[in-house]
């Protein structure tokens, strides 16, 4: 959304518009909103493509790397630094546009160098965390903006690798935890059993189902700010909106007469693509809850792809921004979608697998009374 607020768009020859199925009105209303653009920044396609996809060249860097030396180490650290130096990345950024745009390039990537370590040193803590049934709930926090260094500080005074060195937590909330944890917390992660992970069926399912997800994610959180303003003729400003398959279809048969059924349509889609979180992105948890930090950090190291390539691949598809030519780009991301739903649908668990398990089995104390913690409060 900031890229598309930030260039100046380029016209649209009137070649281009009697040749694509915008009605007369809507590029007379494109006419009138290109006329009050006070966009900075003078941007070819090809050049802010080529931002959105920096990013993730940092961002594939740090994935299984991160997830090793959390699941080895402890993740709190790790996952502390990098949100400090992503808020700090994320503050220059003005300036770094302003100067010019290697400048960009080049604190896009260290953002995403430094976020690539977020994810799988979370999952990591959150493996060595959540009760059973509680692991969906905490994964779905997000954490943005500026805030991050200040949200940081509080991280490293409140946060413990593990529930075994928390100094504020009970006796009975530490054995509820560890009662439905299938491994010893408190003892580092041995050698990862790398060739089994590689040859598991939920593994692989989890691998593709992300690449998919990404795939759809990226291509819209990177390319429908575009859209809305090219062939649904939105003022950029103006639009907000949160936001799988068969509404992105529908979507690429909309066009500004009916710009506010769009705008639903692709809420949809981004509301399914959002169920992942509790379903494709924490099922590293349930499959090997030792090695979360790692299987996340592979995982994710497929699913960085896409946003490298599904940004340049939409430019690619949509050329003159016309209508015709983003029908094809949902056309493709319903596909993904379609794609990722059959494999993991076939060949994904929810169970511990044999390779993620310790080998001697783990005893801990009940709680007094025989007393349950049930809807533990973090």
């Amino acid at each position: 959304m900031a890229i598309v607020c930030m260039v100046k768009t380029g016209n649209i020859s009137s070649e281009t518009r009697l040749n694509s199925s915008f009605p007369e009105h809507c590029t007379n209303h494109m006419d009138d909103q290109n006329s009050i653009e006070n966009a900075e920044f003078d941007w070819d396609k090809s050049t802010q493509t080529k931002l959105l996809s920096s990013f993730f060249y940092g961002f594939i860097c740090t994935q299984i790397i991160g997830g090793w030396l959390s699941d080895t180490y402890g993740g709190r650290r790790f996952f502390g630094v990098a949100l400090i130096i992503a808020g700090i990345a994320s503050l220059v950024t003005p300036v770094c546009a302003r100067t010019s745009v290697n400048a960009v390039f080049v604190v896009r990537v260290i953002l995403g160098l430094s976020s690539g370590l977020v994810l799988p040193s979370g999952n990591s803590i959150i493996g060595r965390w959540a009760p059973i049934m509680e692991k969906s709930k905490l994964t779905s926090f997000a954490y943005l903006g500026g805030f991050t260094v200040v949200w940081a500080i509080a991280w490293f005074l409140c946060i413990r690798d593990t529930p075994d060195i928390n100094q504020w937590i009970s006796k009975e909330e530490l054995n509820y935890i560890k009662s439905s944890i299938q491994f010893d917390t408190s003892k580092r992660t041995a050698v990862v059993p790398w060739c089994q992970i590689a040859k598991n069926p939920p593994f692989l399912a989890i691998l593709v189902a992300r690449f998919c997800v990404n795939w759809v994610l990226y291509a819209l959180v990177t390319s429908i700010p575009t859209f809305m303003k090219t062939v649904l003729t939105y003022d950029i400003q103006s639009v907000s909106f949160v936001g799988s398959g068969v509404f992105l279809i529908g979507t690429g048969f909309t066009s500004c007469e009916d710009r506010e059924i769009a705008v639903v349509l692709l809420s949809l889609a981004f509301l399914f693509n959002g169920f992942h979180n509790a379903g494709c992105l924490v099922n590293n948890i349930d499959i090997g809850q030792k090695y979360a930090g790692t299987l996340l950090g592979l995982t994710n190291t497929l699913a960085i792809f896409p946003g490298m390539v599904a940004p340049i691949v939409t430019g690619i598809l949509t050329p003159n921004d016309t209508a015709e030519e983003w029908r094809n780009m949902f056309y493709v991301c319903a596909g993904v979608c379609l794609l990722g739903t059959v494999v993991y649908g076939c060949f994904a668990s929810g169970e511990v697998q044999e390779w993620a398990k310790d080998e001697t089995e783990i005893n801990f104390e009940k709680p007094e009374n025989n007393e349950k913690i049930e809807n533990t409060k973090f």
